[in-house]
């Protein structure tokens, strides 16, 4: 064999492809022209206006036929060719179907997206070498090149083969994105074919028949994936020179390898030969001028202008004719259905070719004939396959119904057996299954198929081949068949190629034996009771007792009594399919009174087409007739029983009832027709009482089945109450029957129930009676209460399919131990049996106890498994029961569920316009609610009237109804208020919405038509529809709803309506319309995220960052609720200069000025609902990003959510979120990660990690949340120091860099652009939070390195407002608590100016984080004792506080801003505040706010001598709390309140109640240093005031042990205070005096009047004006020139009788009562 060099075959191949359009032949244009030409003229102005629609549909139906059928569609004669064929075959599909199966949602969608892809390129150059493609079959292909006098079988050939030899160059080999190759194989032969077409003018299809079928078949089972295999009939016609070939083993085929030496070009550019006149030419290019779309194939365009259109639609199937007739596109039929697959292979004798032919064209019609009766359709017929090959289809779009696989089953058997009465057919192999399968297009935009692919089809033709001449189903179409599991038959197992899990397969034989039960036969009894049966049994012998008494009075001829009562001689029992209606007909056998004789009548499908049947089968009992019985015998029974009749001679009436032969007299000769009938039913009347001269009971099972002509005679015998009568019907089948049948059911003497499911408290009871057992686990137990819907039908056929299949095993375990191996055991009154008496008595005597007793289930719910049963009555032998057991590689749960609902669903569904199925699609997309505005987005339709009419059609079929929106506010408010709708309100047809603005083209129409906010009134049906999209379709309409979401969700109406700012990440600057452009780049191998110096993006997994915005947002965009970042910060680099070269005296200059502080008085936030807005838009965004897999917008979608659930204090949904998110990041997010950009795992992982961290700070899980802080900073690239060295070398760094920051030049200020100012942020955020944990736990020099690199990290952004007011907060805090009051200040005139740079709209977050800033400032300056200058900023932050409802903030700031108006005395504010204090305490969960509010009441009376309120209300609260005050967020509220309490009770000598409060201030630890909270340091200055007392009182007392632990208390906390003093300036004063007051107790005069001074002048320097009020009202007492009026009015007035009011303060001149410190009685 020669040596194959594929270098330099791309130029041979480049030229093959590059060639001129060809056609086959002339001939079929010059027929075509000869049709067209004699209407030519006539229509030439016709043709220019020819309806764009019908143009457009024709050019569907011809891309779904082959060249030859639109060549001649309506020739059904064989018509013989020379042909080549090339068929082609994808290998690794089988593994591709595996694959996408295994792999979730969408499998069955994306593998037609896959083999679009591959098969579609192919089919494109078959057509571009001018072949002819055939059939499509799944992942096979057959094209032809037809000879004609243009092109010789040599061109034909040698065109198949070059166009072979492209497809494995170019398209050999296809990777998928599931990693499995997918590869073609060819196959081509040539000779003499037969094309026909098959079938009627109402259904047909085309055939192609002749050796070169098999010959290519054979080749093909030669070649293996990227092989060219040439049948020797084909290669005859090559010269073997032109490719590189060899022969293969068997010498008859032949594989190319390529291009040879000689290879020669066939491209040929085909003219018309014959001269044309110029009329002619010019109509002629008229009628050939072909759209630039249409050139590979001008047969589509040649199918127009041959207005072919009503020709090809018989070849089409139904449903896609339907909706192409609708003008629908063929991507609306492309949907996920549940259907029933038919495979139908027949193999036939060999025999002549044309005999062959037409043998098909009778099984295609035996086929389409009974489809079409059971209303499925024909979707393929092939050769080249497998043999004769049918696939039949029922379920289809237009064709649904409930028992589609018993009608599947039902067809295959009729077509079965029709098929192999055929002569010359071999067998007939036919597989069914049933499943979700994909339904839509496969192939090129211009030659496709409609056609079915997922496993469930690859299936049914491994069925079909796997078990030969057989009817075979899989365990799906035998659960839902409905039909008794007799007509099933296990087959042995068999491996199915591709199938991994095929489960149990069964053989399909439907018995149609007839069943007679006659009296005393017995039968066969069930082994169990009859389950949740009771009341229809119970009311059958009520019923059937009655009947029976009144026909004995009408036998006794008693008259009166029950014959004037209405009764009921007949009871219908109607049901669904398998719901027990037979099991009850036979237990009501089994019941009924042994005297009373009752016959069992089985009427089968057949017999409903004989006519009187079904009588014939009522009387045989009663007549004594059989089967067997001869024509004399039955007329011999007859005249017996009508002997009595008064005319005889009319005995020949009953011939055709009977199937008799009675005389015909002259008297019934003369009788009309009209009176043969009447006479006829009298007959019937009289045969009645000659047959029932005893009570008889009747039971008919299947009465359905009932011919027509019995059902006029069955009112007759209804009417002469002569028998009872037990009927069962298929609820099914009601409205179908006859007129004369509903009077009969619907009969005044009948009455017909419904039976219901089992109730689920059967089920158990059920599973154990079929699989004979005691006892089943818990799973299998709640997978029949979720899938069966009560059906006891389906609960067999899935158990018996799960024992068949090896999914459940039968054991034996010792009873004793049954309950204990946690299994369900039913009571044993569900497994005994009861006599027929027993039963009866147990039904008549619960019908009186049933009256006064509800939930009857639990009647043995309490009892044990053996009590009362039958376990009891088992022998010592029989000591093991049986019991249920799963096997490990049993998948219980992967079964469908009972379909009855879904059923009724697609029923409507299919019922529905494309339009209107296209808005359900899109509803079901958005949810449970649709606004109507997004539901118009996600159509992408712009018609409105098309659309309300679609609307008003859903309203009025009770699928849709109003969900009750309030559009008052504008269009958007309502989008996402879930809680307007009360969907139980009202079922009426109409529109309750608020505000709609209607049409003007839907003015016409009724309101709801226009309705704006709608819900699906059955989730059920949201969910059916749901399923039916595809992958592709689901990924398209979720994208747009994602879209929408983002471009048109608006804040609330108290926030403008405006658009957020940001939304997954995406930001827009102030009032701009685009989106900041973000320049994507890549990490490698860098540790550290200092050293990057490209933009990347870190808080999101977002590539969409660069789509443009809506044209429609308002110029004032803000930013969003949710994740207040990135608000613009107006700055230049000139501008940043000037504002941040701050010298030290300016700062001085500037710190105190009033306009320094920045109001925000335009922002009122305190109606706000854009945190309920953004919670539910990111719900959904969520839910839609996953269901169009945009896994980067997801994970901003889940972050974000979550970081809205923390700010609204929603921590357990935060949580779960963030849980969603990691695994999301660690399994899908790293899976698809592109490389390169690999850096972003960890970024993402951090933020999670700092989300989780802020989470468990939330909930008090402090040590957890500081582990989760340092992980992420190593994810971050920047792990926290630990070592005291490296944290003081690294605070030393960072802590030179701010101040130069702050007093010399802005150094790395705003260096950071795009992602990396993102990142910055990011991480400041994240060490914000670390200093704020440190803080609580006291560690505050990682507290002081975590607040200035958050700072540091802050200022590198510049950017995020809220971010730097945090930042700036910590560091405040921090550099106040190590005493740098430079620092601080600097800070502070930074911080201030920040907020004057912030130019837009302020939202609710960053609000916070200024109420936080001022906060922190406020308490600053307070504790440097710049009181008034405080105050005036606490005011501030109180309203802001106020505007976002930041109750926390409030709270905690209220206690120190009284303190401050207290020592401005500015008593009234205080007391206004206080009473602030306490409605937010109200409001407030915790308790804290209200124990400061009673704490505060009493240090207003401590200090001014005022009462607020009394002590002994305060002292409630005490007394209410109990011993423990939940003050869970504050527990300095806890503390000052027992302070307060233990300081007044010893200023008013009450030892008794001091001691208590005493007590109790023992439990907390009130050190008063500069650790401690501002709160506790005047706590503690209350405790030493409390104790300097204390100590005076056991002084007088001569107390010597209590003295001398007060003085070791005092002393130790005089200590602690002075230390916190030089920190805490403010308490100086107070300080002094106490000290003062120290000195003075013990005796050192001098020294406390010197630190009086020195307290005295602290409180003139700090502006403190109660303290120097008090102090000089001590000196004075000190020096005894204090009036004994006032020395006491403090005490005198804490006299509940004698108290001085607050409100008296103006009156009094605002003179302060203050408290006389008392002294030593021996000093």
């Amino acid at each position: 064999m020669e040596t194959f060099d594929y270098s330099g075959q791309e130029e041979y191949i480049w030229a093959m492809r590059t060639r001129l359009y060809t056609d086959d032949s002339e001939d079929w244009r010059e027929r075509q022209l000869s049709v067209g030409s004699a209407d030519y003229e006539t229509t030439k102005q016709d043709q220019k206006g020819m309806a764009g629609v019908d143009e457009h549909n024709t050019k569907v139906l011809a891309s779904l036929v082959p060249d030859e059928i639109i060549f001649d569609c309506n020739d059904y004669s064989h018509r013989p060719y020379d042909a080549c064929l090339l068929f082609g075959d994808v290998s690794g599909f089988t593994d591709l179907c595996e694959k996408y199966n295994k792999t979730g949602k969408g499998g069955p969608s994306r593998l037609t997206h896959v083999l679009n892809s591959y098969i579609g390129t192919m089919v494109q150059e078959i057509m571009s070498y001018n072949g002819d493609v055939l059939k499509f079959s799944g992942d096979a292909f057959l094209a032809m090149w037809k000879s004609s006098t243009n092109d010789s079988m040599q061109d034909c050939v040698h065109q198949a083969l070059d166009c072979a030899l492209v497809i494995q160059k170019t398209h050999g080999k296809y990777e998928t994105d599931v990693g499995v190759f997918l590869r073609v194989k060819l196959a081509i032969s040539a000779g003499f074919v037969i094309f026909s077409l098959i079938g009627d003018l109402k259904t047909s299809h085309y055939i192609v028949v002749g050796q070169p079928i098999f010959d290519v078949k054979q080749a093909e089972k030669k070649s293996n994936a990227g092989d060219i295999i040439v049948c020797h009939t084909a290669w005859n016609y090559l010269n073997p020179s032109e490719y590189l070939s060899e022969y293969m083993e068997d010498g008859l085929h032949i594989k190319v390898h390529g291009l040879g030496a000689n290879w020669r070009s066939t491209q040929k550019s085909y003219k018309h030969q014959k001269t044309l006149d110029d009329e002619e030419t010019e109509s002629k290019s008229n009628l050939y001028n072909m759209n630039e779309e249409f050139s590979i194939r001008p047969s589509v365009n040649d199918a127009v202008k041959m207005r072919l259109k009503e020709d090809l639609r018989k070849y089409i199937i139904p449903p896609v004719m339907r909706g192409i007739d609708m003008d629908e596109p063929l991507e609306y039929l492309t949907e996920m259905r549940q259907i029933v697959i038919l495979f139908i292979n027949v193999v036939t004798k060999r025999m002549p070719i044309n005999d062959f032919v037409n043998l098909i064209d009778t099984c295609y019609k035996i086929v389409c004939r009974t489809t079409e009766k059971m209303e499925g359709c024909v979707n393929k017929v092939s050769l080249f396959d497998k043999d004769l090959m049918f696939v039949v289809i029922f379920g289809f779009r237009g064709f649904k119904h409930e028992l589609d696989s018993q009608i599947g089953l039902r067809c295959a058997t009729e077509c079965y057996h029709q098929i192999n009465c055929q002569p010359n057919v071999r067998s007939t192999s036919i597989g069914v299954t049933t499943g979700m399968t994909y339904c839509g297009v496969v192939g090129h935009t211009l030659r496709r198929e409609y056609t079915v692919i997922s496993l469930t089809v690859n299936k049914a033709a491994r069925l079909m081949c796997a078990y030969p001449n057989k009817v075979t189903c899989d365990r799906e179409t035998f659960l839902h068949s409905k039909l008794q599991a007799t007509n099933f038959i296990l087959q042995e197992f068999k491996h199915l190629k591709g199938i991994t899990k095929a489960g149990p397969v069964y053989e399909f034989k439907e018995s149609t034996l007839l069943e007679y039960r006659l009296p005393g036969a017995g039968g066969s009894i069930a082994r169990f009771p009859i389950l949740g049966r009771d009341d229809e049994m119970r009311l059958y012998l009520k019923l059937v007792n009655d009947a029976h008494q009144i026909f004995n009075q009408k036998v006794n001829q008693i008259h009166g009594g029950l014959k004037m009562l209405s009764h009921h001689n007949t009871l219908v029992l109607s049901g669904e399919a398998r719901q027990g209606k037979k099991r009850l007909l036979e237990e009501i056998i089994y019941l009924n009174p042994r005297a009373m004789p009752i016959v069992k009548i089985t009427i089968s499908p057949p017999d409903k087409q004989k006519p009187y049947r079904a009588i014939q089968l009522f009387f045989a009992p009663t007549l004594g007739i059989t089967p067997r019985s001869s024509a004399r015998e039955r007329e011999l029974r007859l005249m017996t029983r009508l002997r009595k009749m008064k005319v005889p001679e009319l005995l020949c009436l009953v011939n055709p009832v009977f199937n008799v032969n009675f005389e015909k007299t002259p008297l019934f000769m003369k009788l009309s027709e009209k009176q043969k009938i009447i006479a006829t039913r009298k007959m019937i009347k009289q045969l009645c009482y000659g047959c029932f001269v005893v009570f008889w009971v009747m039971a008919i099972e299947n009465a359905n089945n009932i011919d027509e002509e019995s059902w006029p005679l069955f009112k007759e015998i209804l009417e002469v109450d002569m028998c009872f009568i037990v009927m069962t019907i298929n609820s099914l089948f009601i409205n179908k029957l006859s007129e004369e049948a509903k009077e009969v059911i619907y009969h005044h003497n009948a009455r017909m129930i419904k039976l219901s499911s089992i109730d689920k408290w059967f089920h158990a009871g059920l599973a154990c009676q079929i699989l004979e057992v005691k006892a089943i686990p818990p799973d299998l137990e709640k997978v029949i209460q979720e899938r069966s819907n009560g059906n006891p039908g389906w609960i067999e056929s899935f158990l018996i399919s799960l024992v068949q299949g090896g999914g459940l095993t039968i054991t034996k375990v010792p009873k004793e131990i049954l309950n204990e191996l946690g299994l369900v055991a039913p009571c044993t009154a569900m497994l005994d049996r009861l006599s027929p008496k027993d039963l009866r008595t147990h039904l008549l005597s619960e019908q009186h106890q049933d009256s006064g007793r509800g939930w009857k289930m639990y009647e043995f719910s309490y009892k044990p498994v053996t009590a009362h049963g039958s376990l009891d009555k088992l022998s010592n032998a029989e000591a093991l029961v049986e019991i249920c057991n799963i096997t490990d590689s049993a998948n219980i749960e992967d079964v469908d569920a009972e379909l009855s609902l879904d059923v009724l669903i697609m029923k409507t569904y299919d019922s529905l316009s494309s339009y209107q199925q296209l808005l359900l699609k899109c509803s079901a997309v958005i949810g449970e609610i649709i606004p109507r505005e997004m539901l118009n987005y996600v159509m992408n339709q712009r018609n409105p009237r098309m659309t309300a009419k679609a609307v008003q059609k859903l309203f009025e079929i009770k699928v849709l109804s109003c969900a009750r929106g309030d559009f008052t506010q504008g269009d958007a408010c309502v989008s996402f208020d879930m809680r307007l709708v009360n969907p139980n309100k009202d079922t009426a047809v109409k529109c309750d919405c608020k505000g709609i603005r209607v049409h003007e083209t839907c003015l016409d129409l009724p309101k709801y038509a226009s309705c704006g906010y709608f819900r699906f009134r059955l989730g059920a049906f949201r969910e059916t529809t749901y399923n039916l999209l595809t992958d592709s379709q689901r990924k398209e309409f979720h994208g747009r709803a994602v879209r929408y979401l983002e471009k048109e969700t608006r804040k609330c109406k108290a926030c403008g309506n405006a658009f957020f700012i940001r939304i997954l990440g995406v930001r827009y600057d102030e009032g701009m319309k685009r989106k900041i452009k973000r320049e994507k780049t890549t990490r490698r191998g860098q540790k550290s995220i200092n050293n990057l110096d490209l933009q990347k993006k870190v808080s999101t997994y977002s590539a969409a960052a660069s789509s443009v915005g809506s044209p429609s947002r308002s110029q004032n965009v803000t930013m969003s609720t949710g994740d207040s970042r990135y608000s613009t910060m107006r700055r230049g680099s000139s501008d940043m200069l000037k504002q941040n070269c701050i010298a030290i005296r300016t700062i001085k200059r500037l710190r105190f000025r009033n306009s320094l502080t920045k109001t925000f008085s335009y922002a009122d936030f305190s109606n706000c609902q854009c945190p309920q807005i953004l919670a539910s838009m990111y719900n959904q965004l969520i839910e839609h990003c996953e269901g169009s897999d945009l896994k980067d917008k997801l994970m901003d979608a889940m972050l974000e959510y979550a970081y809205l659930c923390i700010i609204s204090y929603n921590i357990p949904q935060a949580i779960k979120i963030l849980k969603r998110a990691m695994v999301f990041l660690e399994t899908q997010v790293t899976a698809d990660i592109e490389e390169g950009t690999e850096w972003k795992i960890p970024l993402i992982r951090a933020k999670i990690e700092a989300l989780v961290g802020r989470c468990k700070v939330e909930l008090g899980e402090v040590v957890e949340a500081q582990q989760l802080f340092m992980k992420a900073m190593v994810d971050y690239g920047l792990p926290f120091p630990t070592s005291p060295i490296s944290v003081s070398l690294v605070i030393n760094r960072l802590t030179l860099q701010q101040n130069m920051i702050l007093f010399c030049r802005p150094i790395n200020v705003g260096i950071k652009q795009g992602y990396e100012a993102e990142f910055c942020d990011e991480v400041s955020d994240c060490l914000a939070l670390m200093c704020n944990l440190f803080i609580e736990r006291n560690m505050w020099k990682q507290a002081k390195l975590a607040a200035t690199w958050s700072l540091n990290k802050a200022l590198h952004s510049d950017m995020d407002f809220f971010t730097l007011c945090n930042a700036y907060a910590n560091m405040i805090q921090v550099a106040h608590h190590f005493g740098k009051q430079s620092i601080c200040i600097a800070l502070e005139v930074h911080a201030l100016r920040l907020c004057h740079r912030k130019k837009t709209n302020v939202e609710p977050q960053e609000l916070k984080g200024v109420a936080k800033l001022y906060g922190t400032i406020f308490c600053a300056r307070f504790l440097r004792s710049e009181i008034e200058h405080s105050i005036e900023l606490g005011f501030v932050m109180l309203r802001i506080s106020s505007t976002i409802h930041a109750v926390t903030y409030s709270l905690q700031v209220m206690p120190i801003l009284i303190q401050a108006l207290i020592m401005r005395e500015r008593i009234m504010e205080a007391v206004t505040v206080l009473f602030e204090l306490e409605y937010f305490a109200e409001e407030d969960i915790d308790n804290s706010g209200r124990t400061w509010y009673y704490a505060l009441c009493i240090g207003i009376h401590l200090e001014t001598g005022y009462t607020v309120i009394p002590f002994h209300q305060c002292e409630r609260l005490f007394h209410i709390e109990g011993e423990t005050m939940s003050t869970v967020r504050d527990p300095d509220a806890e503390k000052r309140y027992f302070t307060v309490m233990w300081l007044w009770a010893i200023r008013n000598d009450d030892w008794e109640s001091a001691a208590l409060w005493h007590t109790k201030i023992k439990n907390f630890s009130i050190a008063g240093g500069d650790q401690d909270s501002i709160a506790n340091i005047f706590t503690a200055l209350y405790l030493l005031e409390a104790l300097l007392i204390y100590m005076v009182g056991k002084m007088d007392r001569r107390n010597i042990n209590a003295m001398s632990n007060a003085y070791k208390e005092i002393g130790m906390l005089l200590k602690t205070l002075e230390k916190t003093m030089k920190v805490v300036k403010v308490i100086a004063p107070r300080f002094y005096h106490l000290k003062a007051y120290y000195k003075y107790i013990r005796y050192e005069e001098n020294a406390a009047m010197s630190l009086l001074r020195k307290a005295k002048n602290s409180a003139i320097r700090y502006g403190n004006l109660l303290e120097e009020s008090w102090i000089e009202h001590s000196e004075k007492a000190w020096n005894n020139n204090l009036s004994a009026v006032n020395a006491d009015f403090w005490t005198d007035h804490c006299d509940p009788n004698n108290i001085i009011d607050y409100h008296e303060i103006d009156a009094n001149n605002g003179r302060i009562g203050h408290y006389t410190l008392p002294t030593p009685l021996y000093i």
